[in-house]
């Protein structure tokens, strides 16, 4: 039974990636600071959350509240001759804020440890671009989020996709309100790892 319902939950997310729109709600995986606190969840606008709003990155040097970096500001935060990529994170399809920021964050950690800088979304420039799709699902005493990122090239031709899923005990009712910080975290270091892997850095 729990394998039908697995199946039907990763079949439900290929539907959505399929038929996504821009009418969806949409949230940014940028990386914010490092100390982003749940406070910034509590405020975000309904219609999205970017989690450079209000929360400067200092490896990234001021910001203007509610402005993505600049490619030259994200550069910066890798020190000159170890970055060994570049790229760009579309908005997030699925994942309601409290799930994103620490997502963003690790992304972030992960990046920079692995020599990439993260360019804005609106940057036209980078290898590749990482679009995420996300769905979550409890039963029988355990939820488990499920992800999808396409990695598309600078034109936005698909290269290829990039999938997983993280399961862990309990949860009720909304499965994304019992979406521990670690979990993303997890997805985030696998997603970045997977990415790496796959271009051979």
């Amino acid at each position: 039974m729990r394998r039908i319902k697995i199946i039907g939950m990763i079949g439900a997310l290929a539907m959505a990636i399929a038929g996504c729109n821009s009418t969806e709600q949409t949230l940014q995986p940028i990386p914010g600071d490092q100390s982003a606190s749940a406070d910034n969840a509590a405020t975000a606008p309904a219609g999205g959350f970017d989690p450079f709003a209000g929360t400067p990155n200092p490896a990234l040097g001021p910001q203007t509240p509610g402005t993505p970096p600049s490619s030259a500001q994200t550069q910066a935060a890798l020190p000159a001759g170890q970055i060994r990529g570049q790229i760009r994170f579309m908005p997030v399809i699925g994942a309601p804020v409290n799930a994103v920021t620490p997502l963003s964050r690790q992304l972030a950690v992960e990046a920079r440890n692995r020599g990439l800088a993260i360019l804005s979304a609106s940057d036209p420039g980078g290898d590749h671009v990482l679009k995420g799709y996300f769905s979550a699902d409890n039963f029988d005493g355990q939820t488990t989020v499920f992800y999808v990122w396409d990695i598309l090239d600078p034109a936005g031709t698909r290269l290829t996709r990039i999938q997983g899923q993280e399961t862990f005990p309990g949860g009720t009712g909304d499965p994304w309100a019992s979406v521990p910080a670690d979990v993303m975290e997890r997805i985030a270091t696998r997603s970045l790892a997977d990415y790496v892997a796959w271009r051979g850095l």
